[in-house]
């Protein structure tokens, strides 16, 4: 619900927020970053409406153009295609090349046709926002790393005077490319943290540990050009009117099971999951629940996925779900005993705050931004401990008494940050930004 208006803030649109990463996307296509444009649109939208205004970036003018609205793609994930049996084809292997040549050719287009598509425009591509004490921002909330043309932004500072504010989510590819199957990829990431820390005149991380890695990072590398501010995201959830069951979930695993939600990938630590669940298995652990892993495979995931497959030990206590809808997710989280989230390195941990918001007690990682996520009502381990975690798993297990006091805390103490209490936040910093003075270029 939109806020009353403070008379002392400005009425007159000065905000522009490029959606391009939602622009760009497929229809009914949706991930994380898609997510947080998506609901910081909609926040920003309802909390300060008169004075924001939506732009994406036109690669064929190389400059950005207005949007009449945030595109909509409906929250709804698509289910990848189906791998082929053969791992390695011929195919697979000129993929990347194929990759590298279509950007090649995209390239050369874009640059023969931009000064036609110039011309044909004349005039400034977006008109001037700001005005009297608030002067005009640019905020960046989307795939920033790929989806901006630091050239483009960078005009916009030189000859309006413009403000840039970009949402850093997290710093990953910088602190542990080893996570990363394409270097291609962190070699984009470095030019997009050389951007935020030399070009932007505010970064808002949306956690304190993301924030330390920015000023790690810039202390390095020259020193923070900007500002730099914390905003929590959102993190109310929107319940889907109907919940169901997995079909793939069988009767005897229904009635006991816990779960752990994320893309299966090597900085998400699944391997210590199934290897403590192997382990409790051989031992004949009485009440143990099944482990059912949520999510697609990623980077670095082929060969544990292959264990599990074909390990007939844990055949019958572990369960892989790459493929579930919000329906479902919501009923794995109201009916799991709890949940875990071994990862060595997130920006926030969305799967920590979704189990606290379902009243459910994590075991996750003392890692990065996790601590932040658990808001003190999460159990936290080091991600390398493989007796911590199983002795953790056990006391949950033998102990239910103190599973219904972490939930009972749950209850009593978890108030999520709300996507309008984000907005409000957000706003207050970008009308900081706003009423800086400007630095405009000859």
């Amino acid at each position: 619900m939109a806020q009353p208006h403070d008379p002392n803030t400005p009425t007159q649109p000065w905000l522009w927020m490029d959606v391009s990463t939602s622009s760009r996307a497929r229809s009914g296509q949706m991930n994380g970053t898609l997510r947080v444009e998506h609901s910081v649109a909609t926040a920003l939208s309802d909390a300060i409406g008169p004075e924001l205004r939506f732009c994406r970036y036109e690669p064929l003018r190389r400059d950005y153009v207005p949007v009449s609205y945030a595109p909509d793609l409906g929250a709804k994930p698509v289910a990848a295609a189906p791998k082929s049996k053969s791992r390695t084809t011929l195919l697979s292997s000129i993929k990347p090349l194929g990759k590298r040549l279509e950007r090649a050719v995209k390239t050369s287009v874009r640059g023969a046709v931009a000064p036609m598509m110039q011309k044909m425009s004349a005039g400034e591509a977006l008109p001037r926002l700001g005005g009297g004490a608030a002067g005009e921002v640019l905020l960046l909330a989307g795939e920033n790393w790929s989806r901006v043309d630091y050239a483009a932004v960078a005009r916009m500072r030189r000859e309006r005077g413009t403000r840039v504010a970009a949402v850093c989510q997290d710093f990953i590819p910088v602190v542990a490319p080893q996570f990363f199957a394409d270097g291609e990829f962190v070699t984009q990431f470095e030019a997009y943290a050389q951007f935020l820390i030399h070009e932007c005149d505010l970064v808002v991380s949306i956690s304190d540990s993301t924030s330390a890695d920015v000023r790690s990072y810039a202390q390095r590398h020259g020193g923070l050009r900007g500002g730099l501010e914390v905003v929590h995201l959102g993190a109310d959830l929107v319940a889907p009117k109907t919940v169901m069951r997995p079909a793939a979930l069988t009767d005897a695993q229904a009635k006991r099971f816990v779960i752990s939600v994320s893309t299966i990938q090597s900085r998400k630590n699944f391997d210590l999951l199934y290897h403590v669940w192997r382990r409790l298995t051989e031992q004949g652990t009485p009440d143990l629940p099944t482990l059912v892993m949520v999510g697609q495979p990623g980077f670095g995931s082929s060969d544990l996925l292959w264990q599990i497959a074909h390990d007939p030990v844990t055949a019958s206590s572990i369960l892989h779900l790459p493929r579930v809808g919000d329906e479902e997710l919501a009923w794995l989280y109201q009916h799991c005993a709890f949940t875990l989230y071994p990862s060595f390195y997130e920006g926030w941990g969305l799967p920590v705050s979704e189990s606290l918001a379902f009243g459910k007690y994590c075991l996750a990682s003392n890692t990065s931004s996790l601590p932040e996520a658990g808001a003190g009502l999460a159990g936290h381990l080091d991600p390398l401990d493989f007796a911590a975690w199983r002795d953790a798993v056990l006391d949950l297990i033998r102990t239910p008494e103190h599973l219904a006091q972490h939930e009972a805390a749950i209850r009593a103490q978890y108030r999520p940050v709300t996507w309008a209490q984000s907005a409000r936040r957000l706003a207050e910093v970008l009308r900081g930004l706003a009423a800086a003075p400007a630095t405009i270029q000859s």
